[in-house]
């Protein structure tokens, strides 16, 4: 006897295969039912299905054939529909089966019941199978809306059941329908959290009021990501930064260059590939998790890090041995805009970044809507002085703090020697002499940097 959380698998042979159907036994919190059913061979994925629990049969679309060998699988998810006016739901109960269908005479019945349980800690769907490869890109909207698409554009209508973790016990499903990826989901996510999205694309074969019967045709890896800080967090991080700066008794000074260390084969590949063209690229993972600009926002980073004593430039170089001075004052100019990005630490040093922008340009309006702007001729971390004389740059010092300058814009290597405003100095190397490649997370254990 089934109970209230119960679906029923009932079947009948006829002629060497089995027709199949489902009977939905409650709970009434459940009012739609997505089911995955397959052979079980890695190799063939299956159907899906999406149907009403209004209506108590459906019938599966499978022959299953009888005999040796012939095992299926049966995944359902139990759904509550959350808005009239998009394909939206929470999940609430999730329920598996693997059956055979084994030889036997015409006419007998066969009825598998399968238990629907709660969910807790539920996994995304289709793990044992094969996962393709389909890029699935997240971007953000303030305050914290986030997008999914990929830019594959295809012929027909695709269907895409869109899975979505946003905790370890909240479970979205959304169903889009469209040519291509691109959807935003209808609701702001928290700061900080690490979640995960799935895909399953298919092609629809049977649509009706009731019951929606498509092929399994793209089976997505799953992609994660952790939201990123909205205005206030930023405003919060920026106040902790102003305390840690007040410790350490910091002061300004003048400063007469910006640099950057990378290897001889960056440099030479600038100066022979693209014409002394040094182009901004994806921003890494350095940093706080949490920063809006990682992978997000090009730039080119620049450091202002002198020593006390002589007002110079660090000797060594953590990231290559060849270093390019470019002078402070052609780089940092009036018309530009200055906004504050991160506070993070590596256990040692604090750093601190900032980002240049050409006002107007689509990095000025990234950062615009999503950072702290700061005033360029007066902030507490790298300020353009004028006079009629000529600008001064000035950068806060203090012990174990560093400003990073992150630059948006493409520079000409080639004008900037012939302009004599900058020139390369090869130096000694620490360390690994060269960055990480998706940079090194902030110590997520410092009580001063961290939220």
């Amino acid at each position: 006897m089934a109970n209230s959380h119960d679906i029923i698998l009932h079947g009948k042979i006829d002629n060497g295969n089995r027709k199949m159907k489902i009977r939905v036994i409650g709970p009434q919190e459940i009012n739609c039912l997505l089911l995955f059913l397959r052979p079980y061979m890695p190799s063939i994925l299956g159907a899906t299905m999406t149907v009403k629990t209004t209506v108590k049969e459906h019938e599966l679309p499978m022959d299953f054939v009888s005999g040796s060998g012939n095992y299926y699988c049966f995944d359902i998810y139990g759904l509550k529909k959350e808005t009239e006016m998009e394909e939206h739901y929470t999940l609430l109960a999730y329920g598996c089966t693997r059956f055979f269908v084994a030889k036997m005479k015409n006419g007998k019945d066969l009825d598998i019941p399968i238990r629907l349980n709660e969910v807790k800690s539920l996994q995304f769907p289709l793990k044992n199978i094969k996962e393709a490869i389909f890029p699935i890109q997240v971007d953000h909207r303030p305050v914290s809306r986030y997008t999914f698409y990929n830019k594959t554009k295809f012929t027909f209508d695709k269907i895409w059941i869109i899975f979505f973790k946003q905790s370890r016990d909240q479970f979205h499903v959304f169903i889009h329908v469209g040519q291509k990826l691109d959807f935003t989901l209808p609701f702001d996510l928290p700061v900080a959290t690490v979640c995960g999205v799935k895909i399953i694309v298919g092609c629809i074969l049977f649509d009706s009021k009731t019951i929606r019967l498509s092929t399994i045709e793209i089976n997505t890896k799953t992609t994660n990501f952790k939201t990123c800080f909205t205005k206030a967090e930023y405003e919060t991080l920026y106040n902790k930064t102003i305390e840690f700066i007040k410790t350490r008794k910091s002061h300004f000074r003048s400063i007469e260059y910006f640099y950057r260390n990378k290897s001889e084969k960056y440099f030479a590949s600038i100066t022979e590939d693209h014409n002394g063209i040094m182009k901004p690229y994806k921003k890494d993972h350095n940093g706080d998790p949490c920063s809006i600009i990682n992978g997000r926002l090009d730039g080119l980073f620049f450091s202002t890090a002198v020593d006390f004593q002589k007002n110079q430039p660090f000797k060594y170089s953590p990231f290559g041995q060849l270093r390019l001075h470019i002078t402070a004052r052609f780089l940092f100019i009036p018309n530009l805009n200055l906004y504050f990005a991160d506070f993070y630490c590596h256990y040692k040093v604090h750093c601190v970044t900032v980002i240049l922008t050409r006002k107007e340009y689509f990095a000025d309006n990234f950062c615009k809507a999503r950072l702290k702007k700061l005033d360029i001729h007066n902030n507490p971390f790298v300020c353009l002085k004028t006079s009629k004389k000529s600008n001064i740059i000035q950068m806060c010092q203090g012990n174990g703090l560093r400003i990073e300058v992150l630059n948006t814009e493409a520079l000409n290597i080639h004008e900037i020697i012939r302009k004599r405003q900058g020139h390369f100095k090869r130096v000694p190397i620490m360390g690994r002499g060269e960055s990480r490649p998706n940079g090194i997370p902030k110590n997520e254990n410092c009580k001063i940097c961290n939220l």
